[in-house]
């Protein structure tokens, strides 16, 4: 583990001595309450045995100044306005009712009552009750100090169980960063964790595949435009120039630009097409003059059909890389015969009579990186581009083909 991750503060012993502290504070206001209220009770109840005690007394008079009724109680009486014998003078000045009276250490509680001109002195003797008093305070305290170690000690194995989900979801996500995070039984703020996590990985994962794509689709779609303008420049360089090198290195520059607008347009997943009305018939003009010249060299007519008439309502950068990826496959596989574009109800068709597509293979095509058999050149890009393409603008992308016989693709331009 990293040292910045050592020195960090434990959220499990946080939670442990959260528990601890909690529990701590709980345990010393409750035993706190119970000894107040237990002093107060003992008071209470000494308080009524003296009350009672008297009333017995003054009901049947003692003649004896002073005498001793039990381990714990004392009886002094005299005339009102004289001091009973071995009386402490400082218990004379005390008016008629009950007191708390402290003898060096020992406290007594005294109740003074006046009956037939006398005035009783009743002392009891607290020792016993303050002796009582202080076991139960130092049993609680011992108490308190006992169950706080057990707390901390349960708040220690609370939080390790409490934890031990975040630490599996931590855990697997270093070991496996494919598998789920979210499992059955997770308690729900996991879950939810968990959720969150998965989610986050997944947007990841597609944004990392976007990215990879993309890198694929530039060295896929610019490697034609950049060699046009290579051997372009190498000519002029060697100064070969027959009038239109420039401009045919101008056109191959917006060819790439027009590309590679369409290939971020699919690297970002969120952008909308930019909608415009287009002459399809120009648009397929434009990009079949850059195979014109390698079909007829192998006596392959290139003929676009679509009338001039023909609207569309998309993007244009989007439909160029569509419909060059369809011509390009189709002068790839067609060595002799023909290529044919056409628009017919809304669908933009491209016909070749090349070596067509074996039944078996046909649902692969569109995969990216396929290759048919025997093929090795190429990325397997262009059909995954025009499948790609066709699903982001809502279009319906259908292939025909036979083989030996040739390729009909079929793209419905409107969702």
């Amino acid at each position: 583990m990293p040292d910045s991750l050592v020195h960090r503060r434990s959220l499990r012993k946080r939670l442990m001595w959260a528990f601890s502290i909690l529990t701590s504070c709980a345990l010393v206001v409750q035993a706190t309450a119970l000894y107040l209220v237990n002093e107060e009770q003992e008071e209470d109840l000494i308080d009524e045995v003296v009350s009672t005690a008297l009333d017995n007394i003054v009901a049947r008079p003692i003649d004896q100044a002073h005498v001793v009724l039990g381990r714990h109680l004392s009886l002094y009486h005299a005339p009102i306005g004289t001091l009973p014998s071995e009386l402490p003078e400082s218990l004379a000045k005390l008016p008629i009712g009950q007191h708390e009276w402290f003898a060096k250490d020992t406290e007594f509680h005294v109740g003074i009552r006046d009956h037939n001109g006398e005035r009783f002195y009743l002392l009891y003797d607290a020792t016993e009750h303050e002796e009582r008093l202080a076991w139960l305070f130092w049993a609680l305290v011992a108490g308190v100090v006992i169950i706080s170690l057990l707390s901390l000690w349960l708040g220690h194995w609370f939080a390790k169980v409490l934890m031990r989900q975040l630490e599996q979801l931590a855990a697997n996500l270093v070991v496996d960063d494919q598998k789920l995070l979210a499992q059955p039984g997770q308690d729900r703020e996991v879950a939810l964790l968990a959720k969150a996590l998965d989610d986050y990985r997944a947007r990841n994962a597609a944004l990392i595949a976007r990215e990879r794509e993309f890198s694929a689709n530039v060295s896929h779609e610019l490697r034609t435009p950049l060699t046009r303008i290579r051997t372009g420049a190498e000519l002029l360089a060697a100064g070969i120039n027959d009038g239109t090198r420039a401009q045919r290195i101008v056109l191959a520059v917006d060819e790439m630009e027009r590309r590679l607008k369409g290939l971020l347009f699919l690297a970002r997943g969120s952008v909308q097409p930019e909608v415009q009305s287009l002459a399809l018939r120009d648009l397929v003009d434009d990009l079949a003059e850059h195979y014109r010249e390698d079909c007829e060299s192998r006596g392959v007519t290139l003929e676009n059909k679509i009338s001039p008439e023909a609207k569309v309502e998309t993007d244009r950068a989007l439909l160029s890389l569509l419909v060059d990826n369809l011509l390009r496959n189709a002068v790839k596989f067609t060595d002799s015969g023909s290529i044919g574009i056409a628009f017919e109800d809304g669908c933009l068709i491209v016909r070749d009579t090349g070596i067509g597509i074996p039944e078996d293979l046909q649902k692969q095509v569109f995969e990216r990186h396929f290759r048919g058999d025997g093929t090795q050149d190429g990325a397997g890009l262009g059909l995954d581009i025009v499948r790609e393409i066709s699903e982001r603008c809502g279009w319906r992308c259908e292939l025909l083909s036979n083989s030996g016989q040739g390729t009909e693709v079929r793209v419905r331009l409107s969702s």
